[in-house]
């Protein structure tokens, strides 16, 4: 029983979905990740137009190691997509790419749209 289980669905199959749905939330999570780690880094956490004072170092450690802590959440699944889509060819990767950017434009209007996020993160 168990082995024609096996024979449906290939663990490789699985382990591929997995991979494609974690690069789809981080992709879809990177405008909000960035935003935060942004303005820890260059200490601005509490936003523009408060001074944090002696808390400035703090919030840009902070910010250092949450990139940090998303590069190694990010990077082994992005490069794994990716890597697994230059197997078949370069229409898969543009393909990818298209779709990773969308999916962080969606997360951008998600938290309020374009104009709200560049305010909120760049103060423009």
């Amino acid at each position: 029983m168990a082995n024609e289980r096996e024979k449906m669905v290939p663990k490789s199959r699985i382990a591929n979905g997995i991979m494609f749905l974690w690069a789809g939330f981080i992709a879809f999570s990177f405008p909000f990740c960035f935003g935060w780690i942004f303005l820890n880094i260059t200490g601005h956490s509490k936003g523009y137009s408060y001074d944090l004072g002696a808390e400035k170092d703090v919030s840009i450690m902070l910010g250092c190691i949450e990139l940090l802590i998303w590069l190694a959440i990010a990077l082994p699944s992005e490069k794994y997509v990716f890597r697994m889509a230059k197997k078949k060819g370069k229409v898969y990767i543009a393909a990818l790419a298209v779709i990773f950017v969308a999916l962080a434009a969606v997360g951008i209007v998600a938290m309020g749209g374009w104009s709200r996020y560049i305010k909120g993160v760049f103060n423009i």
